[in-house]
């Protein structure tokens, strides 16, 4: 093999090398965003818990008053409504996740084989 050959296969493991470095980075940002969304979906939730809650318990002193069933029906059926999307999402989420990681993962492993093609010698 020419020196010419040599020079130029090395460029060619160099370009894979760097195609591939590339690659994993722009997989661990996808992981970095995939767990914000998750955070972000989970302080959601709490946050719909808990003022749910805080509904709840204002329709209870005004039962007091006041004899009614139609608003804690009614939200009850909010909360669980709102509970199903959020659900949801993170099921849209997920699948688009697993499917960008996995498209990622087959770009590498073209790469890695695209990489040990490439003679030494």
């Amino acid at each position: 093999m020419s020196e010419l050959e040599k020079k130029i296969n090395e460029q060619e493991r160099w370009k894979c090398n760097q195609l591939i470095i590339e690659n994993e980075q722009q997989m661990d940002e996808l992981n970095k965003a995939k767990r914000k969304i998750e955070e972000t979906i989970f302080n959601l939730e709490e946050d719909l818990r808990k003022g749910f809650r805080e509904l709840n318990n204002l329709n209870n002193e005004n039962l007091k008053f006041e004899s009614s069933n139609w608003l804690e029906n009614t939200d009850e059926e909010q909360e669980r409504a709102f509970r199903q999307y959020l659900h949801e999402s993170n099921e849209v989420i997920a699948s688009a996740y697993k499917k960008e990681a996995k498209k990622m993962d087959e770009e590498r492993e073209l790469l890695y084989k695209k990489r040990s093609d490439i003679p030494w010698d």
